[in-house]
């Protein structure tokens, strides 16, 4: 399922989109210059003197310029309060700034047949509470509710009225969200639709929090899925299973989750060929790998590697095997780099070479052994590599 996040564009303070729209007209035009008035007074909104310490509403026009009409409110010589912008394509924009130059309160803005296309909520020009997105049909689009500048209620509409997309909170937040996030007491089963009468998936919430959801394609067939499992006094276990277009399972990831916030990642990982056949495991501990298994193809294991930690040290140590069963390896690692004892092995299990690296990862010493497994010979090497 596509969990909405909004996106918050950047857009420059409206009252600043007057000069930087006159900019952007072609070179080859004469810049059209606004014809502004304050108290039946001509004024300019770029030369201070003639608006300062006066009260009123400056309306500036231009009739060929992208800003037919800019109604904007001085107090004392400061632009503060309700500002009113209509543009040359019939758009217009409606909101108020504060004495620190900031939008504050409702902001709305219309398109050019009059519809209202947004309605948001600021406190000294951040989002806060509802915010509102309409169609060009008028109906609503999208809702979102901000705390702590954070979007934590979000529904996306199709023009049909369905749902698209949802993001629940732990508590209710507006009307709205009672049924959809399962703030009545029960689990909510939400059907989301990628487009009318398409599905996309579902979803289940309690109390905002996720029970479970799936992805499907166009066809219809699973592409995701994803479920929580609670236990009184145990942490929850999220479960986030991947298919492949046949069906069969890809992946798995099983992990606890402690934090309802954080997902630390603790628990197992397993992927599958199309097959069927398990190709790799990885145990997860504090969020760091601990021990991860992988598999060939016809079933045979193909490597087993174990993580240590001990303070900034980790060392991984490694047995790889052949496709047949045998080993093909022994290594370790201290941080990235191969340390002590490496051991290489023919198809059959007889040892082949042995390599001795310091601490910095430097081969220092090999022994190479013949068909019977018997040494063969040794060599030394000097930091630089040349042997002795």
């Amino acid at each position: 399922m596509r969990l909405y996040t909004r996106c918050l564009f950047a857009r420059l303070p409206l009252a600043r989109v007057w000069p930087v729209l006159l900019l952007g007209l072609s070179s080859g035009l004469a810049l059209a210059v606004p014809q502004c008035e304050l108290n039946g007074e001509s004024v300019s909104p770029s030369n201070g003197h003639t608006t300062a310490g006066k009260s009123g509403v400056m309306r500036c026009t231009d009739d060929s310029g992208p800003v037919r009409l800019r109604e904007q409110t001085l107090r004392d010589g400061r632009f503060e309060g309700p500002v009113r912008f209509v543009m040359a394509s019939g758009e217009r924009r409606e909101y108020t700034v504060n004495a620190r130059g900031n939008r504050d309160g409702v902001v709305r803005e219309w398109d050019a047949r009059g519809t209202l296309r947004r309605e948001e909520n600021l406190d000294n020009g951040q989002a806060i509470g509802e915010q509102r997105v309409y169609a060009a049909s008028g109906r609503l689009q999208r809702l979102d509710y901000v705390v702590n500048r954070r979007v934590a209620l979000s529904i996306a509409y199709l023009e049909d009225g369905s749902v698209s997309a949802l993001r629940c909170a732990p508590v209710s937040l507006l009307p709205q969200d009672r049924l959809l996030c399962g703030h009545d007491g029960s689990a909510s089963n939400v059907t989301l639709y990628r487009e009318p009468g398409q599905v996309s998936g579902t979803v289940s919430l309690v109390a905002g929090a996720l029970v479970r959801q799936t992805l499907v394609n166009e066809q219809g067939g699973l592409v995701r899925s994803e479920e929580v499992k609670r236990s009184p006094g145990e942490p929850d276990r999220r479960i986030k299973r991947v298919y492949y277009p046949s069906g069969q399972l890809r992946s798995e990831t099983d992990l606890l989750q402690r934090d309802p916030d954080v997902l630390v990642r603790e628990g197992v990982v397993r992927e599958w060929a199309e097959s069927g056949q398990l190709t790799q495991q990885t145990v997860w501990v504090a969020g760091r790998e601990q021990r991860i298994e992988q598999w060939y193809l016809n079933g045979q294991r193909k490597f087993v590697q174990t993580i240590k930690r001990e303070g900034r040290n980790e060392q991984r140590d490694t047995t790889s095997y052949w496709d047949n069963g045998e080993r093909a390896a022994e290594n370790a690692e201290r941080n990235g780099r191969l340390f002590g004892w490496q051991r290489y092995f023919s198809e059959t299990g007889v040892l082949q070479r042995e390599d001795e690296h310091g601490p910095r990862g430097v081969l220092l010493r090999r022994k190479t052994y013949n068909g019977q497994g018997a040494l063969d010979k040794e060599e030394r090497f000097l930091e630089d590599g040349s042997r002795i």
